[in-house]
């Protein structure tokens, strides 16, 4: 079974159009500065609808994290288990993601993350996946 590739909405295209070309694009807010992750068509801080769509480093930390033995859906059967995390990025807002490369026992809170570019399909379609960096 492949990965389902996501569908975007609207509002979500240019975060998915960004990760096809290996780069992470969030909007912020013109008016507060504040980043805006889930994609929306208001700033949560603000209510603000003053937004640009931003490219952010891609740098983030663990910041919680949970191991899914059993898969959340048969076509995430492989690899087993399941890293299932939330990351802080550098820009200092939260987003959902899994972790790769990472075996259960070595991930820790606030270990330092690196973004991983997992392509589903010919189209170039990716999703936002995280590693360890690199010591």
């Amino acid at each position: 079974m492949h990965t389902p590739v996501p569908r975007p909405t609207s509002i979500s295209q240019p975060f998915w159009d960004g990760l096809r070309h290996r780069r992470i694009v969030v909007p912020r807010c013109d008016h507060c500065d504040g980043w805006i992750f889930y994609p929306r068509r208001h700033c949560p801080h603000c209510c603000s609808t003053a937004l640009t769509w931003r490219q952010v480093s891609g740098r983030a930390t663990l910041c919680s994290f949970t191991i899914a033995r059993i898969p959340t859906l048969p076509v995430f059967a492989q690899p087993a288990p399941q890293n299932l995390a939330i990351v802080t990025l550098a820009e200092g807002f939260n987003m959902n993601s899994a972790l790769v490369g990472v075996e259960p026992d070595a991930m820790r809170i606030g270990m330092a993350l690196q973004p991983v570019f997992d392509l589903l399909d010919d189209s170039g379609a990716a999703r936002l996946l995280f590693t360890a960096v690199d010591t």
